[in-house]
């Protein structure tokens, strides 16, 4: 498999989030490859370092060191200088990504905007069940109201910055802030709920799966899982949730 194919493999399992970390690294590797010094073997720690900072580089198009290891006069880096010279260049290279990574990437507010007012309607036909209070306790009630007051506030808030772009940490934020709140509500009321009226079971269920929508659209999902997450059926939760008890 060529460079190319390598690289184009890895795009398609990072998550589209995380893509930019992808480039800025190889952005990085490809500043720094004229620099390295060819190594004497392929075979030593500097010389497999050296093919999969070159790699990345060469993805890049802008690297001119392409010299193959072995293929002429080079110094062999498994010497502890060398080796010393690599890990500050890793570490500059990973640290270069992030804040390009924080500077510039983001996270649009559409899904999650949608995502956050089908929370939120869902949150308010829950606790509106009727006769649901009475069979809840003091501290029950109290944190179910909390959660949707939490719900409301992270709710404006994206809608405040709807059709706009915001960084990633503020969206993850919200994101695992409307995720756990709305758990708390479907643990306490939703589960009560359900024992007292079966019918109410399969909406409850149905609102538990838009959680994990939530968490991929943000990138709080690890990326093993959001590979099998059905992200496409956001907007059919949504909808369901839209329909009612």
């Amino acid at each position: 498999m060529d460079s190319m194919a390598i690289f184009q493999t890895l795009i398609s399992v990072v998550p589209v989030q995380d893509v930019v970390y992808v480039a800025a690294l190889c952005g990085v590797c490809a500043a720094l490859m004229p620099w390295l010094p060819v190594p004497a073997s392929a075979a030593s720690v500097y010389g497999r370092v050296y093919l999969a900072l070159n790699l990345l580089a060469q993805n890049f198009r802008n690297v001119a060191n392409r010299t193959k290891p072995g293929s002429a006069p080079g110094k062999d880096g498994g010497g502890g200088p060398a080796i010393m010279l690599l890990l500050g260049l890793g570490t500059v290279t990973v640290l270069g990504a992030c804040t390009l990574a924080g500077s510039t990437a983001s996270i649009n507010t559409a899904e999650l905007a949608a995502d956050a007012g089908a929370i939120d309607f869902a949150a308010q036909a829950i606790e509106a069940i009727p006769g649901l209070s009475a069979h809840l306790s003091a501290d029950q009630v109290a944190r179910v109201n909390e959660a949707l007051g939490r719900i409301r506030t992270v709710t404006a808030q994206i809608n405040a910055a709807s059709g706009g772009a915001i960084d990633i940490e503020t969206g993850r934020g919200w994101g695992a802030a409307l995720a756990g709140a709305f758990q708390s509500i479907l643990t306490v009321a939703g589960t009560v709920a359900s024992a007292l009226d079966p019918a109410v079971a399969g909406y409850i269920t149905t609102a538990g799966q838009i959680i994990p929508l939530i968490e991929a659209a943000v990138g709080l999902t690890p990326a093993t899982v959001m590979a099998t997450t059905a992200v496409g059926d956001a907007p059919a939760v949504r909808a369901a949730l839209y329909r009612g008890l």
